[in-house]
């Protein structure tokens, strides 16, 4: 009796071997510690990246009439969970960090009129943010998407080392349309920025530069 409990946990051992050997990656949840003062960011990136490529939530002055707005260290990583819009996407983003800081060349996907400012959280349709929900969202190790409702687009993130990548799927007619904004930033204060330019090579060519000031 004793022998056959044993023999039978012995061909247990390696079925349980193999149900454990699901891919680590699996169990990262990028979303956590981007509530309150988590400063982390949801969006893509690779171990040792140069680009982090995430949704920014808010665009939070530096001063607000010449003095320091506290509110600002609240988005050092770009990102609240508990806000309801997104600004856009943009390429560099500090994780974890005490600091603000990045927030460099933001995408943001629209349809119809051209907006040319993002608007406001209380009334995103003043410019080209669109609110967005939680159950549409998904973050993984290297991949972020999520639906933004106005435009009614499917935006999906990935990266490698130093390049960002966007899918962006326009679910309705209508002029499809994409912002690149070069004067947003994180923790942006009047002086921010030093120079920014961009130029059309051809149909499917831009290129250009961002030059700022700041402690990274």
């Amino acid at each position: 009796m004793t022998l056959s409990k044993f023999l039978a946990l012995a061909c247990l051992l390696p079925a349980s071997a193999l149900a454990q050997t699901k891919n680590k990656v699996a169990y990262v949840n990028p979303l956590i510690g981007t509530e309150r003062m988590g400063h982390t960011y949801p969006g893509a990136t690779v171990p040792f990246g140069a680009v982090q490529l995430s949704p920014d939530t808010d665009t939070i002055p530096y001063e607000v009439n010449g003095k320091y707005n506290p509110k600002v260290y609240e988005y050092c990583a770009g990102y609240q969970y508990a806000d309801k819009t997104i600004v856009g996407f943009s390429h560099t983003h500090f994780s974890g960090t005490g600091h603000s800081d990045l927030g460099d060349v933001l995408l943001m996907p629209t349809t119809g009129a051209l907006q040319l400012n993002p608007g406001t959280a209380d009334a995103p349709e003043t410019g080209f943010r669109s609110a967005f929900s939680h159950s549409t969202e998904k973050a993984e190790a290297g991949y972020y998407r999520v639906h933004l409702d106005e435009p009614d687009v499917d935006a999906e993130l990935s990266a490698t080392t130093r390049v960002g990548l966007h899918r962006y799927t326009f679910r309705k007619g209508g002029p499809a349309l994409l912002v690149l904004d070069l004067v947003h930033g994180i923790y942006n204060h009047s002086q921010k920025n030093v120079w920014t330019f961009v130029r059309i090579e051809n149909d499917t060519l831009l290129t250009g530069y961002r030059q700022t000031t700041g402690w990274a």
